[in-house]
């Protein structure tokens, strides 16, 4: 057989030692290991453990989620906020993105859970405000802003659903 040099041995040493090198190669390392003892002492040194990649991006994954969950509580306290004044318009534009950060935490449930947490802080505020004594609207033009809201958040779940229906990969497909 033909001796390799340790360089060559340790940039084959990994292939090996994961078991995808092939067999030529295995012999070359095995045959060079019994002459060389530095090369022989690395072999036998594990290799670094592979790291689960499924349980890191599920915890990932996890983070994520209540990263966007924590955005949306605060977009809906902040747009429901804005309901008394005059930028109460650009809740046009804050309920839909609060409809795609629902879609990315809840799925299609975001349908009915965002308008339900809408509603829920909604009345929070309102209760708030009557303990406050400020200025508060009556409850049925509370229920009307929620129902206004809430078509504009299911409107950016419904964006995100097909966008993400659009660009999904397509398993069955091989061409």
């Amino acid at each position: 057989m033909t001796d390799i040099t340790c360089d060559v041995c340790m940039d084959l040493l990994p292939l090996v030692q994961d078991g995808i090198a092939s067999e030529d190669s295995k012999v070359l390392v095995e045959e060079h290991i019994k002459n060389c003892s530095a090369c022989a002492k690395l072999y036998d040194v594990k290799a670094v453990p592979v790291v689960n990649s499924e349980k890191l991006f599920m915890k990932f994954k996890r983070k994520a989620q209540a990263f966007f969950a924590i955005l949306i509580m605060f977009g809906l306290f902040f747009g429901l906020g804005l309901t008394d004044g005059r930028e109460m318009f650009y809740n046009s534009l804050i309920m839909p993105v609060i409809g795609v950060l629902g879609y990315i935490v809840f799925r299609w449930k975001a349908l009915y859970v965002l308008p339900a947490l809408m509603l829920v802080m909604h009345i929070m505020i309102f209760v708030l405000n009557l303990i406050r004594r400020v200025e508060y609207w009556d409850f049925y033009s509370l229920v009307m802003w929620t129902v206004i809201y809430g078509i504009f958040v299911i409107v950016g779940v419904v964006i995100a659903g097909l966008l993400h229906f659009a660009f999904r990969k397509e398993s069955g497909y091989e061409k």
